[in-house]
């Protein structure tokens, strides 16, 4: 078991694996670690694929170690990448010209979705400062209903 595999899958810089180029756009162009776009893509990604990852790797580590309680290790994850997911978005400043342009183009129906399964976990949390920012963004983008 190759633990910087596991844990690189999660990793936002090209350090110890390939550079994640697959973020194109029509121009095709590669974004750059620093770009607004690069951080919507991330934000949207992490909250869409952790449930695929998340099953297998708990998995993984439950087989390893019985003695692990894997509803820990779930929340301990969940509570990990929605931070992390969040601290990309947050990356996005609705003052700035250029950020809402490429938050428009990149507005769609699964970063929808990754906003409002970040706001359902936060709730949960109980942590309503971080669901009032992204709210913010749903409604900047008039995804609220």
């Amino acid at each position: 078991m190759d633990i910087n595999k596991i844990f690189g899958t999660f990793n936002s810089s090209s350090e110890g694996g390939e550079h994640w180029n697959y973020y194109q756009t029509p121009s095709s162009y590669t974004v750059e670690e620093n770009h607004p776009r690069y951080f919507v893509k991330m934000f949207q990604k992490l909250i869409l694929s952790y449930t695929g990852y998340s099953d297998k790797i708990i998995d993984l580590f439950a087989n390893a170690d019985p003695a692990l309680d894997a509803d820990n290790i779930k929340r301990a994850g969940e509570h990990m990448l929605y931070n992390r997911a969040y601290g990309y978005i947050t990356q996005i400043d609705i003052q700035d010209e250029y950020h809402i342009k490429v938050l428009f183009q990149e507005a769609n129906p699964k970063l929808k979705e990754a906003l409002d399964k970040t706001i359902s976990f936060f709730k949960g949390e109980e942590e309503y400062d971080k669901c009032a920012v992204i709210k913010k963004y749903l409604d900047f983008l008039n995804f609220s209903s």
